[in-house]
């Protein structure tokens, strides 16, 4: 039996060979993903090895407990040094001041986005820096910038860059030198930096005080740095603390491990789902194959095969062309995750030496997806081909297709199972907002599942219809009844191309509804048309000079202009957000807020405003008294509360007079509101209010679309990241269709034959596996973007009360599928259509 299967395989290379390809692509995707976080951790690895090389211990500040003391740079005092320089066993110090900055590029714009400039003293021993041009900064007012910043910024040599922070102004300094990193490399991680006395980075990150973000200690010869540590442990003080660099590097190598393991196991995530989609495609061909095979497998049962041996036959066709597929997959996986990494560590982390892991956890887990995906996906197959009596030998006629009553039965109650979980879930009776979440998630994954399970019983009136719209000749008409001729392979095929289309509507439905519902919240709630604001992904919050507040107001046609200051406080022993304005009720109002109780004035030194959520929170109200200290203040104020604000999440905080401004995390605006007069040209106002923008690279003035859109930029990017992952499950759907059909038209090579000899042209024998191809493509499309809506729909509602309360269509990209299914189903018909119309008439007639 084990020779007549290896015979058989090789007597059906080319079947095979597109079985195997999808296992191939998700042995490899599994594998790759497994490198290249493996990969791209070692490679962080070496560049956190790097920072402070040669020091062996580390005196830092004490990392802060809450957001509102993260705001604030903190730093080592002198007087720490100077204890640190008295201790025995200190042979020398280096003294660091690093922390982020603005500066301005040659474009009027601020340097860099999601991986900010950072900002350090020349001195600083953090990185090992080589000078490329010029000298070092020896002046307060000169400056010594990476190869990247020149790079990105377009500034050089004697030229003058503006550099600030949210607490100092800015200040222009001459660029008089350039460097880079050791191994050639351009940039750390791929950021941006600029070096100045030490003096000069203290006060831009220090305020002035005589401060150090780190100091890295050499231990005198003979010193261990365990002892050192511990002999500097009672010098410090509380607010600094002691490290070895061997537990400094270890303690950011399990940073860098938490974030790539996210990556890692998101790459995994859709690895997986290529394989789910395997399944279906492995699972098809089997069972096409052994259909086609039935007479040869009763020949042999007659013979004195087992039922035994038959099903241990074709198990081992598939383990021998899982093995060898999913050797492949892994050996493509693996020569995929190093080239990622290279591409990544090269683009964005800038590392001078890319370091390639390849955990035995990829080969493995590649091994045993592909094997064992392989193997499963043909045990159904071949049980239901070991049940073939011996007396199916000596009958000519091909067996009638199974019923599909079984499953269509199953699937139904699964779907009316997760429908009405679903149900309850929306309607709040599951005992709890968590649990009616998850009731309705539960009860989303079962609709899936179900519907799944529905799609042969589906696809008799879905695939009539959809073939209806290309079936107006004799070659469409045939074409039409043969993707519906089968509806348990049909369904089979379609089903790896929904499962994708699915996931890939339902998470854009989402995100689109949630773009919708700020959208439609802005456009309803807010009265201001122009918001005055930066990117939103900068890691520094942008801000701006508030004296431009008065050129803004000057404006023709503004009738109002209101900044707004942000902060995070401790009130009464919790973090709380906090804003001080200049007009209280002017930014209530602009925000479509509401005051539910108390005036609208202006606030009183000693008064404080607070919305109702967060008055409950605490258990105050009017005229009660709350305690308050601000990121850089130093004592508490105390404070009574004098407004209460209707919940609205523009308006939700706390807010305070402006004469605590200075005690905020930054002393700018973060953002102003602009209510143009009814009737004004807002396109010539947002023109004048960029103008007296100009020297703010910071901020623009945008208006309600252009703001929207600034928020919601990593919806954007999810939905792009998403379809291009799934896209692995559409090439696994394409090889699906492609497989089904080749294996179809094999199975109808007499059909064919006699098709052609009764006068079909070459010509309507494409165009009739071109029929068949699309709309087998078209209905896993459609009933994918149904179920998808559906899904999006019930998620949409059950996060209704978070605020996503708008369900919105992506009509674009439900029509970029369908277009996508018609073009999947061209592709996949190439390979068959030229096959069929290829037949030999005489050789087809006497096939068997």
């Amino acid at each position: 039996m084990l020779r007549a299967a290896l015979k058989g395989m090789a007597a059906r290379k080319a079947r095979l060979a597109l079985t195997s390809l999808a296992v191939v692509l998700g042995s490899a995707f599994i594998a790759a993903a497994l490198v290249l976080t493996a990969s791209i951790q070692a490679t962080v690895d070496a560049l956190n090895a790097e920072s402070f090389a040669g020091s062996d211990v580390l005196v830092q500040p004490v990392a802060p407990e809450s957001r509102g003391d993260s705001l604030i740079q903190q730093g080592v005092s002198a007087e720490t040094l100077a204890n640190v320089e008295a201790t025995e066993g200190v042979e020398r110090i280096g003294l660091t001041v690093s922390g982020t900055i603005s500066a301005i590029g040659d474009n009027g714009k601020v340097v860099g986005g999601l991986a900010p400039t950072m900002a350090a003293n020349w001195a600083d021993e953090a990185h090992d820096r080589e000078l490329r041009d010029g000298r070092a900064p020896e002046a307060d007012g000169e400056v010594a910038v990476s190869a990247k910043f020149a790079a990105d910024s377009g500034l050089g040599l004697g030229e003058t860059v503006t550099a600030y922070t949210p607490t100092t102004d800015q200040t222009a300094y001459e660029i008089v030198g350039v460097y880079g990193y050791s191994g050639g490399r351009d940039s750390i991680s791929g950021g941006t930096e600029i070096t100045f006395t030490t003096a000069e980075a203290q006060r831009l990150l220090f305020d002035g005080e005589d401060a150090y973000s780190a100091l890295a200690i050499q231990a005198a010869p003979g010193t261990d740095a365990d002892d050192l540590a511990a002999a500097l442990e009672p010098v410090v003080g509380a607010e600094s603390q002691v490290r070895t660099w061997e537990d400094y590097n270890a303690e950011a190598t399990a940073q860098s491990a938490e974030l790539t393991g996210l990556v890692g196991n998101f790459l995994l995530g859709f690895g997986l789902i290529a394989v789910f989609v395997s399944v279906f495609l492995i699972a098809n061909t089997f069972s096409i194959v052994i259909a086609g095979r039935l007479k040869e497998i009763a020949m042999m049962r007659a013979i004195g095969a087992g039922r035994g041996q038959v099903v241990r036959s074709i198990l081992a066709e598939a383990l021998i062309l899982g093995t060898v597929a999913a050797v492949v997959g892994a050996a493509v996986g693996v020569a995929g995750g190093a080239g990622l990494t290279a591409a990544i560590a090269n683009s964005f982390l800038d590392a001078g030496q890319v370091s390639v892991a390849v955990p035995p956890t990829a080969i493995l887990a590649a091994l045993a997806v592909g094997i064992g995906v392989t193997v499963l996906a043909a045990l159904v197959p071949a049980v239901r081909a070991s049940k073939v009596p011996p007396v199916e030998a000596m009958r000519a006629a091909a067996k009638a297709d199974r019923p599909i009553t079984g499953i269509t039965v199953t699937g139904t109650i699964v779907t009316l199972a997760g429908g009405a979980a679903m149900a309850l879930g929306l309607t709040h009776n599951l005992g709890g907002d968590k649990a009616d979440l998850a009731g309705t998630a539960v009860g989303a994954g079962l609709v899936f599942v179900g519907v799944t399970m529905l799609t042969a019983w589906l696809s008799k009136p879905l695939v009539g219809a959809l073939g209806r719209l290309w079936s107006w000749n004799f070659a469409g008409k045939l074409g039409r009844r043969n993707a519906g001729r089968n509806p348990r392979r049909t369904a089979v095929t379609a089903s790896a191309l929904m499962i994708g289309v699915t996931l890939v509507t339902a998470t854009a439905t989402l995100l689109t509804s949630v773009k919708a519902s700020i959208e439609d919240y802005f456009g309803e709630a807010v009265k201001a048309e122009l918001f005055v604001t930066g990117p939103a992904v900068s890691e520094l919050p942008a801000s701006f000079d508030p004296a431009v507040m008065d050129d803004i107001r000057a404006i023709d046609d503004v009738e109002a202009a209101v900044e707004v200051y942000y902060d995070i406080a401790d009130i009464d022993g919790t973090e709380q957000y906090v804003n001080t304005t200049t007009d209280f009720g002017g930014i209530v109002d602009l925000f479509g807020g509401e005051i539910a109780d108390g005036g609208t004035g202006a606030l009183a030194d000693d008064e404080i405003a607070v919305n109702q959520s967060a008055a409950d929170e605490l258990g105050v109200g009017i005229g009660d008294t709350v305690n308050a200290t601000f990121s850089r203040g130093t004592e508490a104020h105390e404070f009574t509360v004098s407004a209460i604000l209707a919940d609205n999440e523009n308006t939700d905080g706390w807010y305070v007079s402006p004469a605590y401004v200075e005690e905020f995390y930054t002393t700018k605006p973060m953002m102003a509101l602009v209510d143009v007069a009814d009737g004004a040209d807002i396109d010539a106002v947002t023109a004048a209010v960029d103008d007296a923008l100009a020297g703010e690279p910071e901020v623009s003035a945008q208006n309600h679309e252009e703001f929207v859109a600034e928020v919601t930029v990593f919806f954007d990017f999810a939905i792009i990241a998403i379809q291009l992952l799934l896209g692995l499950a559409m090439i696994v759907a394409v090889i699906g269709v492609v497989n089904t059909l080749i294996l179809s038209v094999l199975e109808r090579t007499r059909e064919l034959g006699m098709l052609r000899a009764i006068g079909m042209t070459r010509g309507q024998t494409v165009r009739m596996v071109i029929v068949e191809s699309v709309t087998i493509a078209l209905f896993g499309a459609v009933l994918g973007i149904a179920v998808g809506l559906g899904l999006g729909w019930a998620l949409q509602n059950a996060l209704a009360d978070s605020g996503v309360d708008v369900f919105a269509v992506p009509v674009t990209l439900i029509a970029g599928y369908l277009a996508a299914a018609v073009l999947v189903g061209l592709l996949a018909a190439i390979a068959p259509a030229a096959r069929a119309a290829k037949t030999n008439i005489l050789g087809a007639i006497a096939y068997e």
